[in-house]
C-alpha cells in the first residue's frame, strides 16, 4: 500500500487531537471522535525520545517537572496547511531544581509514566525539505536562514532517505553556511565536517535549545509547536 493523501492525513490529526470525526471511513457513520473527548499530555524531552520510545524516554527530569494536559479540542489546535499547531501557549511547572536543555516536544496519551508517545517535535523552526550530496558534503535547503553554529535536526518522511552519515534525530550544528541555501554540518560545535558518503533527502528543522533551570517557567509559544503528517 502506498502513502496516505494529503486529505486523510490532516482529517487523522484532526481525529486525535481535536476528536473530530473522519466521514464515511470505517462503519456508516465513520470512524468517529470519543463522546468523551479527554487530553493529551505534552512533555519536554532533552534528546529525540524516537520512533520506539515512550513517553519517559529521553524526558526532562527537573525538580517540579511534570506533563501538561492538552484537551482534544477545536479550541487547542489550529489546523496549518499539512498540520496543526498549538492554538495557546503550553506552559510547564516552573523549574524548583536541577536543570535540563529541552530540545524536543512530545505529544502522548498519559499524564506520568511510560505511557503512548503519538507525536515529537524539535523545539525550533520547520525549515522544510533538503537534499544532501555525498560529493560534495553540501546539505541544501532552499532559503535556510541559518548560521555557524546553529542547531539542526533532520528526518526522513515516507519515501525518503537520509544522507549516509546523517542519523535521524541526532541534532547537529552548523560547521559552514556556504550560501543562503547550502550548510555543511558537524557533530560538535566547530567540529569535523560531517562526511556524506551517499546522497539522501528528507525534511530539516532548525533547534533552538530551552535552557531550564531554578526559577525557569518552560513554556511553548502559541503556534510553536508544529504537527504534521509526512
Amino acid at each position: 500500500m502506498g502513502a496516505k493523501s494529503n486529505a486523510f492525513e490532516l482529517a487523522f490529526l484532526k481525529l486525535v487531537f481535536r476528536n473530530e470525526n473522519i466521514a464515511n471511513v470505517g462503519d456508516a457513520t465513520g470512524l468517529r471522535g470519543s463522546s468523551s473527548a479527554g487530553n493529551l499530555y505534552a512533555g519536554l524531552y532533552t534528546a529525540d525520545p524516537g520512533e520506539a520510545g515512550d513517553q519517559t524516554t529521553n524526558e526532562a527530569a527537573y525538580t517540579s517537572y511534570a506533563r501538561v494536559a492538552i484537551s482534544r479540542a477545536t479550541g487547542s489546535w489550529n489546523v496549518t496547511g499539512n498540520g496543526l499547531e498549538n492554538a495557546s501557549a503550553i506552559s510547564f511547572p516552573a523549574c524548583t531544581g536541577g536543570s535540563a536543555t529541552v530540545m524536543f516536544v512530545g505529544i502522548g496519551t498519559d499524564s506520568s509514566g511510560a505511557g503512548t508517545l503519538l507525536y515529537k517535535a524539535p523545539l525550533g523552526t520547520n525549515l522544510g525539505p533538503f537534499v544532501g550530496e555525498a560529493d560534495d558534503d553540501l546539505i541544501t535547503i532552499k532559503g535556510h536562514g541559518l548560521s555557524v553554529s546553529d542547531r539542526v535536526v533532520f528526518f526522513a518522511p515516507t519515501g525518503s532517505s537520509l544522507p549516509t552519515g546523517v542519523a535521524e534525530g541526532t541534532v547537529y550544528f552548523v560547521k559552514t553556511a556556504p550560501s543562503a541555501d547550502t550548510i555543511t554540518i558537524s557533530a560538535t560545535d566547530g567540529g569535523a565536517t560531517i562526511n556524506l558518503t551517499a546522497d539522501g533527502d528528507g525534511w530539516a528543522f532548525k533547534v533552538v535549545p530551552l535552557a531550564v533551570s531554578n526559577g525557569i517557567t518552560p513554556e511553548i509559544a502559541a503556534g510553536s509547536l508544529d504537527v504534521f503528517e509526512d
